[in-house]
């Protein structure tokens, strides 16, 4: 109360010091805090922006599995779990040495202690399996022919029926150590193009330009670059120079989804040591290893489409893909047609937006891609896109050239253009096995020497989920043909009997059985009638793949190879009993009125007495 006039009487002179027009421009920094400054402002706003950009690009250590805030580099979940574990593991061996050396007395204390294989955060470690699956077909049809010699010293076999059944639970024709087989899917290039004139010349008159972007990654290699910053500029620089000459460029990325039937295609490339990616993360040394991981490859995409779509200030239009969405330049306006968007692959993607191209007016458009998959897509539905011309930049270094599918589509025909999908899937992809020592240009030859398979072809294209039996009747012909040009024979089985009895064929030279078959024809149809068929279609409806050849085992797809069980299991002529004495009542041999041999405990000596 005693200060309260003073206080008044200060108050009063202090507004008194002011103008009257205090919100004119004549108030002078006199009249403001130091702090109400542009430049103090612009500094502030700048100091937290900057904090803001370094909080996301380190991301929250609360949220991750590992701390790698400083190297970007995460530990892999099994290096992880050595870790967490080596005190109690060790404990275990200590306990297990004690036991076994003093308490038992079963070893030695001089008997060497087994190193304890873990998983390092230097040494990953490699699985590899294929010498050891190898190894064990070779033991198996080793052990199947070993018995079917000794049961037919004394029973008749049905050899037709034997031939109906793989000698393993994968078809050797089809699968090497359990998985499928891979192969070379550039030689049907050689098939398509024939004798056309390459063109080499880059500056072809186009409008706009698609760039398969994870293809543009991997042969765009980082070079001096020291950061995943530096690199995203040497990728803008590349797409700026691809856009001199068009109005338009598009890129396109692919989605890594976790129940993906291209999993185990990826786990064969390997998998590299995850790194986060961020702006100042440093670009590891082996770029090849680090694009091997889904991870990696997932945020560097993202990475790169936001630099490309943001940080281009040009009069022509970038898009880029973003998970199911697209972002664009400042120019750009993105339509319907292309987001959102479900197609998992880059490959099928990229005709959703080259099919946008053609209804915006454009008459000329070239795909910038390394695979296979991209160029037959593009034959098969260039007719139903309606442009002019379209041109794939395809390779790299001297392989490099240009192929103009209206001109594979001139050569070869509608007809066999729509027919084209089905053929390449059935032939061997990514999600399908190749058939083994018979390629692209074997089985082109087949189709040539065949040509009421186009049919077939075409059919499952356009109608996947009818697979009658004249269709697989049809197949089966072809697929005599691509193991016997010269075979007159319908069926695959009786192809089989006959290639492997009077030609001497190897078990993996001659075709799967008619089961296997028609499980391959199903992951076939699958891919090539309701993958690659709506390639046009930006939010297609794809069945479960469980319909279509493959099953849901601990979360992943997993190939059905075929219905029937393995020859071993399901011949009545391999039966063996486990009888003693006299071979009566529950006697295998006895119930299925064969008699016994050398490989039942009997010996064969009891004759069914």
């Amino acid at each position: 109360m005693v200060a309260g006039p003073e206080i008044a009487r200060k108050v009063e002179e202090f507004e008194d010091g002011f103008d009257e027009d205090v919100t004119t421009s004549n108030v002078t920094c006199l009249d403001r805090h130091h702090e109400q400054t542009k430049s103090v402002q612009e500094k502030f706003v700048h100091d937290v922006r900057s904090l803001v950009t370094t909080i996301e690009e380190m991301g929250n250590p609360f949220m991750e599995e590992s701390m790698d805030l400083n190297s970007k580099v995460v530990m892999p979940e099994k290096v992880v779990k050595d870790l967490k574990n080596i005190y109690s593991l060790g404990k275990e061996k200590y306990y297990q040495f004690m036991e076994e050396r003093f308490n038992a007395n079963s070893k030695s204390i001089g008997d060497t202690i087994p190193r304890n294989k873990l998983v390092m955060f230097s040494k990953p470690g490699t699985e590899n399996h294929k010498a050891a699956g190898r190894l064990t077909e070779l033991k198996n049809d080793r052990a199947l022919f070993s018995r079917l010699y000794i049961a037919s010293q004394t029973r008749e076999g049905d050899v037709d029926e034997f031939f109906r059944h793989e000698n393993q639970s994968t078809p050797p024709s089809l699968a090497t150590g359990g998985q499928m087989r891979q192969g070379d899917k550039h030689n049907l290039l050689d098939c398509l193009e024939g004798n056309l004139t390459h063109s080499h010349n880059n500056s072809l008159d186009v409008d706009c330009k698609v760039l398969d972007g994870p293809a543009v990654v991997h042969f765009l290699g980082p070079g001096t670059c020291c950061t995943f910053e530096d690199y995203a500029k040497v990728f803008l620089q590349y797409v700026v120079k691809e856009l001199d000459t068009v109005s338009r460029i598009d890129i396109v990325w692919d989605i890594y989804k976790s129940d993906s039937l291209k999993t185990v295609t990826r786990e064969k490339r390997g998998c590299g040591t995850r790194r986060r990616v961020s702006s100042s993360t440093r670009i590891p040394g082996n770029w090849p290893a680090f694009l091997r991981n889904t991870e990696n490859k997932e945020e560097l995409f993202r990475f790169l489409a936001q630099k490309c779509a943001h940080f281009y200030e040009g009069t022509k239009v970038i898009y880029s893909t973003v998970d199911d969405q697209v972002v664009c330049s400042s120019r750009g306006t993105i339509s319907s047609a292309i987001a959102p968007c479900s197609h998992e692959e880059a490959d099928s993607r990229i005709f959703v937006h080259i099919k946008d191209m053609a209804q915006q007016g454009h008459t000329r458009v070239m795909i910038r891609t390394v695979d296979t998959d991209v160029v037959v897509m593009a034959v098969a539905k260039f007719l139903q896109i309606g442009l002019e011309e379209l041109w794939v930049a395809f390779g790299t270094g001297k392989n490099y050239r240009h192929i103009g599918i209206h001109q594979i589509v001139s050569r070869i025909g509608p007809e066999k253009s729509q027919a084209l999908s089905f053929f390449h899937a059935f032939t061997g992809c990514d999600t399908v096995s190749f058939f083994s020592n018979r390629g692209k240009k074997s089985a082109w030859q087949a189709w040539e020497a065949y040509p009421d398979a186009t049919e077939a072809f075409h059919a499952l294209c356009s109608r996947p989920h009818d697979i009658s039996k004249v269709t697989m009747e049809t197949l089966e012909r072809f697929v005599v043909l691509m193991y016997d040009r010269t075979s007159e024979l319908q069926g695959v089985d009786a192809a089989r009997r006959h290639l492997f009895s009077k030609k001497s064929r190897e078990i993996e030279n001659i075709p799967p059985t008619s089961a296997a078959l028609l499980q391959h024809t199903k992951r076939a149809a699958f891919q090539a009638g309701h993958i690659w068929d709506q390639c046009l279609v930006p939010k297609p409806f794809v069945p479960s793949p469980g319909d279509w050849g493959w099953e849901k085992c601990y979360g992943q797809w997993v190939i059905v190879w075929t219905t029937l069980p393995e020859a071993a299991k399901a011949c009545h002529e391999l039966l063996s009993c486990k009888c003693k004495k006299t071979c009566k009542g529950n006697c295998k041999c006895h119930r299925a009125n064969l008699q016994c041999t050398s490989l039942c405990a009997c010996d064969g000596q009891c004759y069914g007495k």
